[in-house]
């Protein structure tokens, strides 16, 4: 049952679109509460179930190579490293941010997390990036999808299909009313961080609901199989089978 209709989309700007005079504190602040948010919201969980499932054909005969997409302080790489250690997986990844202040908290926590051999850093934009193709097994891109426009989105979504051999995982929120109201509520009442004030709330509004990521997968060309879960998280799913 809804009990809000779903509000209409607005392509708001996020402050941590451009780092440029952002204070480190202020900026670390945002990214341990992005962090928070994939954690008790769910995302960590959704990147990992449905890789997973992904995997499930998957040989084991090489190692596995990961892309992150748009990575954040690296806190899904860093998760994604611990359970491979735990499934004996060998795994390398991969970690790009259009940012390079952000790229660089990413690779101090990979590091004071001890997996760093695990792991290289390169600076790009999401809907054009430097690799060839099917370079990597899986591509995977969380809390982030909605930072893009439509034509973006729409480059971004053929570049995961273009790079991945096994599959691709879009982990992010979708656009509800409930999910403003739980975001502007922990905003405020679980941090200071002026971005992350901003941004939370804005976040879910630019944020993409089902069947627009569905639309966006027809007219990328990218077959994709979508999958909401709770905390109003989606998983965009696409299998590859290079």
């Amino acid at each position: 049952m809804r009990f809000f209709p779903t509000p209409p989309y607005k392509n708001e700007p996020e402050l941590l679109d451009e780092t440029t005079g952002v204070s480190n504190e202020a900026l670390n602040t945002t990214l341990r509460d992005i962090r928070r948010a994939n954690i008790f919201g769910l995302g960590t969980w959704v990147v990992k179930h449905h890789l997973e499932k992904l995997l499930e054909s998957w040989d084991g005969g090489r190692p596995l190579r990961v892309l992150d997409i748009a990575t954040g302080s690296g806190d899904i790489p860093e998760e994604l490293c611990r359970w491979a250690a735990r499934c004996g997986i060998d795994m390398s990844l991969v970690l790009t941010d259009i940012s390079r202040e952000i790229l660089e908290v990413a690779r101090e926590r990979i590091i004071e997390a001890g997996f760093d051999d695990e792991a290289s850093y390169m600076v790009c934009d999401a809907s054009n990036m430097p690799f060839q193709d099917g370079e990597f097994d899986v591509v995977v891109c969380s809390l982030a999808f909605h930072h893009l426009d439509l034509m973006q989105a729409h480059a971004a979504m053929r570049e995961m299909a273009r790079l991945s051999r096994i599959g691709f995982i879009i982990n992010d929120v979708y656009r509800a009313q409930g999910a403003w109201y739980m975001a502007w509520a922990l905003a405020h009442l679980t941090t200071s961080n002026y971005l992350t004030r901003h941004d939370g709330p804005a976040s879910v509004l630019r944020a993409f609901t089902p069947l627009e990521l569905q639309r966006i997968s027809q007219n990328a060309g990218v077959p994709v199989e979508i999958t909401t879960h709770p905390f109003w998280r989606v998983a965009v799913v696409g299998k590859i089978g290079r």
